[in-house]
């Protein structure tokens, strides 16, 4: 049977990711360009021209294979017509993008900002599967947000709504009490509070100014300059300029004081946004995700989840969760393709459209340790990965005693799924440490560990969108 394809962009400040998808969500192929910077609109539509072509010559395919393209920018987009209001740092303002790439592929297009696909993808495929109303929050440069309800984006009034890094967390006001002991301002007056940076929209306390990278780099950077001692410059490459996400998650394996400090605070500032969020829209889910959180998860989400957990607003008994993302680089262009998918009348979030898995392998346990799939014997460990297909499992190190690493979580994991099957023949002896059982706890995947029948039986006849690593060394280990 003959896949449909659809085609995937994501146009980020640097850099843009082309990707080949299918209609079960499965990333066939990825191209990344950088992003024409200091020119005219022109160059950087040809780009996006170009890199769809060399991407279907790739893959041998033609512009007439493809049911759809979606694509994702950055800014204010007018989503009903694919036109782009307003991309900060890029020069795609006022062009109309979707009927441009409409006159060139004869195609169903939809254009998106590139928060709300990315929580269009985690809700369609990631953590927020499954769930009715999802929100975003995309921890990185700045903070980033998209809103999912009723299986649709919130878009809002002025193409606007999401800007949850833009939301006031720290009250701009001056004290009544100050107030009260001098002059009465006149009404209208605005107070420019002293004690808060300026977010870069113009705004004082909003939620970015005090939680994204810039605002953590800001706060070391002041506390270094009042003489305060860290590792953080040495392993940042000797600047403080731009501190990359992967050294903070060093500087915190190392317990450096500054660092611990101030994540500690922008974890907990994050915390009170989720609540903020939750007392607004009441979500099922929130996921959260960004290139700070996917570094520094493990010390950050035990804070933010314990700023929620302690939430004194009563509500009524339900499954709500705060997640982290699953998909990481491809959520944007799964959620364009979900988008697009959408445009041609086929919204892959709504219950009554069929929910299309990948096409997955039949399993057959044909002699002791040794599964038949499409009648090749396989008797060494291997992945099934979300996609269907098969690869090789390196040999473990003796030292790992339940046989399941979190490196071989993470990557069967990828795609998203909904269920991952762990199969061994010594299943009952088996189980999975605390950081992986953390890491498919908060992107709401279960899981199984199965004799090697049992975990064949599931393979074959579940319905969900699944994984399996299959273990056949833990009788040596």
């Amino acid at each position: 049977m003959q896949q449909t394809h659809y085609i995937g962009i994501d146009v980020g400040g640097t850099k843009i990711q082309t990707s080949l998808i299918t209609e079960a969500g499965v990333v066939l192929a990825s191209l990344r360009r950088e992003t024409p910077r200091k020119c005219k609109a022109d160059v950087t539509l040809k780009t996006l021209e170009e890199a769809i072509g060399a991407l279907l010559e790739e893959q041998k395919l033609q512009p007439s294979n493809l049911a759809g393209i979606g694509i994702a920018v950055p800014g204010v987009v007018q989503q009903d017509i694919g036109f782009v209001v307003e991309t900060p740092n890029m020069n795609l303002s006022g062009v109309d993008l979707g009927a441009y790439m409409k006159s060139k592929f004869d195609v169903p297009i939809a254009v998106g900002n590139d928060c709300n696909l990315g929580t269009l993808g985690e809700c369609w495929l990631g953590s927020g599967r499954n769930a009715a109303s999802c929100v975003g929050i995309f921890v990185g440069t700045g903070i980033g947000a998209g809103i999912v309800l009723n299986d649709a984006v919130l878009s809002g009034a002025g193409q606007a709504a999401g800007e949850i890094g833009h939301i006031v967390v720290q009250t701009p006001c001056e004290d009544w009490r100050l107030q009260l002991q001098r002059k009465q301002k006149k009404i209208g007056d605005i107070f420019v509070p002293k004690h808060l940076p300026q977010c870069g929209c113009g705004n004082y306390g909003c939620l970015e100014s005090l939680a994204s990278r810039t605002a953590i780099e800001r706060f070391i950077r002041e506390a270094v300059n009042n003489g305060e001692k860290s590792v953080i410059k040495e392993l940042n490459g000797g600047s403080l300029e731009v501190i990359k996400s992967g050294s903070l998650a060093k500087a915190l394996k190392a317990k450096d004081r500054v660092v611990t400090t101030v994540m500690h605070y922008v974890s907990q500032v994050i915390g009170h946004a989720c609540l903020t969020v939750r007392h607004l829209l009441d979500p099922e889910v929130i996921v959260i995700g960004g290139g700070v959180m996917e570094a520094c998860q493990k010390f950050m989400m035990p804070i933010i989840e314990a700023v929620v957990v302690n939430d004194r607003l009563l509500a009524a008994s339900s499954k709500r969760r705060v997640l982290l993302s699953t998909l990481q680089d491809n959520a944007v262009v799964l959620g364009a393709v979900a988008l697009a998918r959408s445009a041609g009348g086929s919204n892959p979030l709504q219950k009554k459209v069929r929910r299309t898995i990948p096409q997955y392998p039949t399993l057959r346990l044909m002699a002791k340790n040794v599964i038949h799939i499409v009648d090749k014997p396989h008797s060494e460990d291997f992945f099934l990965l979300s996609d269907g297909s098969i690869q090789p499992r390196e040999k473990l190190p003796k030292k790992n005693e339940d046989g399941f690493r979190l490196k071989d979580i993470e990557k069967a994991t990828q795609g998203g799924v909904d269920l991952l099957i762990l199969i061994s023949p010594k299943a009952g002896e088996l189980t999975l440490s605390g950081k992986c059982h953390d890491f498919l706890y908060r992107r709401n995947i279960d899981y199984r560990i199965l004799q090697l029948e049992e975990g064949v039986k599931l393979y074959n006849s579940a319905v969900a969108r699944r994984a399996a690593i299959v273990h056949f060394r833990a009788d040596a280990e």
